[in-house]
């Protein structure tokens, strides 16, 4: 338990067998429940997530969303705690970011990534720019401070999840989550800076960075218009 409360960490996985090990053997012992979601592997993800004391939830239909709709939904703790598993995020840190979520009286806290690798190579500059084109179009779009819209750590408080509505199925699901937090009236949400490597992957990429990053553009202005884009 971190600051009294049970704290649940989700982590979606589609063919994630290098590497899910190095993320699970970094999760903290304060961590209370573990649960990966295998989101259709063809590789060993399940046989992975069992040897190290996981909760293994199946989540058949495809999608990041997908998975992660799977994955809150079987979540026990009092404060949700999420990661992805490729390694890129710091879960050593989730206790202390569920300590500022409790010292700052905080429903909602996204990590927001801050390179730590100033590796120059053309993929790392056009997810920086697309993150970047993302996020101020988001700012525009719906008037909240949110400074990096693509991030895919997240801390929050379970109680709130009935409140955020949830309909992106794919990876829509990482900005539409913090729209719904931030405009969600009466929460308190929040960014902490956290260290980020995209250089620091393992595995084969799941993003496709144009299909994706138009995906995440039109359900922006899908969102901001009412259109339901749920397999988005």
């Amino acid at each position: 338990m971190i600051e009294g409360l049970r704290t649940s960490l989700v982590i979606p996985a589609h063919d994630e067998e290098k590497g899910l090990p190095g993320v699970l053997s970094a999760v903290p012992a304060a961590i209370d429940e573990v649960i990966v979601v295998d989101n259709a592997s063809t590789d060993s993800t399940p046989e992975v997530a069992r040897a190290y004391g996981a909760i293994l939830v199946e989540q058949p239909v495809k999608g990041y969303g997908s998975a992660y709709m799977a994955g809150l939904a079987a979540a026990t703790g009092d404060v949700v705690s999420t990661a992805d598993a490729d390694g890129t995020y710091p879960v050593e840190l989730i206790p202390m970011l569920v300590r500022r979520l409790c010292q700052g009286s905080y429903d909602f806290i996204s990590a927001r990534r801050v390179p730590d690798d100033q590796a120059r190579n053309l993929n790392n500059i056009l997810r920086f720019s697309g993150n970047a084109v993302l996020t101020a179009v988001t700012m525009l779009l719906f008037l909240r401070l949110i400074r990096d819209s693509q991030s895919g750590m997240w801390i929050f408080r379970k109680e709130i999840l009935p409140r955020l509505r949830l309909t992106s199925l794919g990876m829509p699901f990482s900005e539409e989550i913090k729209i719904e937090a931030w405009r969600s009236r009466g929460l308190r949400c929040c960014e902490i800076p956290i260290p980020f490597s995209y250089s620091g992957r393992m595995g084969a990429p799941k993003l496709r960075l144009w299909r994706d990053g138009w995906r995440n553009l039109l359900f922006l202005f899908a969102k901001r218009l009412g259109i339901p884009m749920g397999g988005a």
